[in-house]
């Protein structure tokens, strides 16, 4: 590893303390630290442009909000992504700060493994006619702009599945089921299993559950409204668009996947237990 981008949350506490150690440490072990601009600004310098197909390692340091959206700010890239949970909960962020340097030692020292993590795209035309594409490694989602009931006719490889009433939709990956997906009761799914997971979110109809189809359908989404509500489709939180009135929404398996590295090999189970308070 020659060259690493580093993007920081500002907003955590200690943020400025804890970047400028760690920019020094990499430092200390000759490698070339490039800034996003919040870390450019947290550490008092300027930012500049930079080419991303430079970049050996990409470092989230943040909570899983931030290492999402850096994948989305350095897609397309082959390089890998490694996240520091700065924050609380972190499926994607695992290692601890008090771990942050002897995980990165590991990595610098070529002791890692990569998980490659499926991700979605999904096509939309907007408001003004214009053709987008949205990008998500954990889920799209769909719902009305007021927040009212809508309806979703939602169709996999152009076969009819269902109507669902309901306030939207959440189409996951495996990595995304412990997201958005879990919290509107959809299933937990190993990141090492292929699929895509479609969970309403609260169904008019209790008979309306989540079901988990092959990794390689394309779904293809009708949206109805009332009252001149408008819908609006969300990839990962955080990168949303209105879409066109009757404009069918396509979602389907990206071809290029996100490379996280483990720098140990974590159990996905362990991580379960600890995250979500087994015993």
């Amino acid at each position: 590893m020659q060259t690493v981008y580093l993007k920081i949350n500002e907003g955590k506490p200690g943020i400025k303390k804890i970047t400028l150690s760690l920019v020094k440490w990499l430092k200390s072990k000759g490698v070339k630290v490039l800034l996003d601009c919040s870390a450019a600004k947290t550490a008092g310098r300027k930012a500049v442009k930079i080419d991303l197909s430079m970049i050996d390692l990409f470092i989230a340091l943040g909570g899983d909000g931030t290492l999402l959206s850096l994948v989305r700010q350095a897609r397309p890239t082959k390089a890998p992504f490694i996240g520091i949970n700065a924050g609380m909960l972190g499926f994607l962020t695992e290692i601890k700060l008090k771990d942050m340097k002897s995980a990165l030692n590991k990595v610098l020292k070529g002791e890692y493994e990569i998980d490659e993590r499926s991700t979605l795209e999904t096509e939309i035309e907007d408001l003004n006619g214009k053709v987008k594409t949205l990008h998500s490694l954990n889920d799209t989602v769909i719902s009305a702009l007021k927040g009212r009931l809508i309806t979703l006719d939602v169709h996999v490889n152009e076969e009819y599945l269902n109507s669902y009433r309901a306030d939207g939709i959440i189409i996951s990956t495996p990595t995304g089921s412990t997201a958005y997906s879990l919290s509107a009761g959809g299933p937990i799914v190993s990141p090492k299993l292929n699929g895509i997971i479609i969970t309403p979110i609260c169904p008019h109809m209790l008979s309306n559950r989540p079901i988990i189809v092959p990794d390689d359908s394309v779904l293809k989404i009708f949206v109805k409204v009332k009252g001149g509500n408008k819908v609006k489709v969300t990839a990962d939180g955080q990168s949303e668009c209105l879409i066109a009135k009757d404009s069918p929404i396509i979602i389907r398996k990206a071809k290029t996947p996100v490379k996280l590295v483990v720098p140990a090999k974590n159990s996905f189970y362990e991580i379960l237990r600890q995250k979500l308070n087994w015993r």
